[in-house]
């Protein structure tokens, strides 16, 4: 569930979700002791249909090891039950570091789900690739956030990369590349975002140039906003390696700006809208000067919308 208080992100995925299934008549949508993380579906068992998501993140939670036996019981339970297991698949592993238990909870969700949902073509190669499950996987576009398209303001910066900064972001790894880049040691760059990891965030200092602005701190949309319509081009600077869908590329998409990300996940999958590339040295051969495709823009937030994503996930079970 979503709560405010915990979530600092700013990412309303989870509130989104959830009231897109509120919203359909015929749903009951049940959360009872949610605050009690995965021990909580214990006390929702009238329900007909579980969905879980970031399973990956279940051993770095407070009581980690614990939360995850009490997962694997309650799965138990759901099959005897023959409950209605879904998993959102988001991510190949997780961001924030290896764990052995990361690896037995996703194939242990591949092998009882009854339905996969990915918010990637490359989420169902993957799926389809490292388990061996005769499990349905359908892939479904993220929605979108809103409908509304922001106008440009007085540039200021050539690139934005923005929101919270991990490892698997490699904002270190491109400054490096740019402070040795001769054309993009000339752009001016905004990173706007908090890194809360400490050793990560020396490192970027120490590739900080003249032409790099860092603002190290959580954003508020509305600055947010002001900060996206201020700049060229917003680039993404993720590991193909753990990423499948980026929820931060979705909001980007009302901004009508030139988007750069990796070529995977719903990057690749929303080429045209997005200039992909496969190193960061195709980064300065893709012009930002150029007018973004407003018409490919448009029609992907009037055909994912929330109001529609409940929908699919009931149909696909029909």
């Amino acid at each position: 569930n979503y709560n405010p208080k915990k979530d600092k992100s700013g990412n309303l995925y989870i509130k989104y979700f959830k009231d897109s299934f509120i919203a359909e008549p015929t749903i009951v949508v049940r959360d009872n002791f949610w605050q009690i993380g995965v021990a909580s579906a214990f006390f929702n068992l009238r329900s007909n249909i579980f969905i879980f998501h970031w399973v990956d993140l279940i051993p770095f939670k407070k009581f980690g090891t614990i939360q995850f036996v009490i997962f694997q019981i309650l799965l138990f339970v759901l099959k005897v039950l023959q409950k209605k297991i879904v998993w959102v698949l988001h991510n190949k592993r997780a961001h924030k570091a290896s764990h052995k238990l990361v690896d037995k909870g996703m194939k242990i969700m591949a092998k009882n789900a009854d339905l996969v949902i990915t918010h990637s073509s490359e989420g169902v190669d993957f799926f389809k690739k490292n388990f061996s499950y005769n499990t349905k996987i359908t892939y479904i576009p993220h929605p979108v956030y809103s409908s509304e398209i922001f106008s440009s303001k007085e540039i200021k910066w050539d690139y934005i990369i923005w929101g919270g900064i991990g490892k698997y972001k490699r904002v270190f790894e491109f400054l490096e590349f740019v402070k040795n880049n001769n054309e993009l040691s000339q752009k001016k760059i905004l990173i706007a975002g908090k890194c809360n990891n400490y050793e990560y965030l020396q490192k970027i200092n120490s590739v900080l140039g003249k032409n790099i602005t860092f603002i190290n701190r959580f954003i508020p949309e509305y600055e947010l906003q002001e900060l996206i319509m201020q700049s060229k081009a917003i680039l993404f600077t993720y590991s193909s390696d753990s990423v499948l869908s980026s929820g931060a590329l979705i909001y980007s998409l009302n901004f009508n700006k030139r988007i750069i990300g990796p070529y995977s996940g719903n990057f690749k999958d929303l080429q045209g809208i997005v200039n992909c590339y496969l190193s960061f040295e195709d980064i300065e051969k893709i012009s930002i000067e150029e007018v973004q495709d407003r018409i490919l823009i448009e029609k992907y937030l009037k055909n994912n919308t929330w109001e529609k994503f409940s929908e699919l996930i009931i149909s696909s079970f029909n």
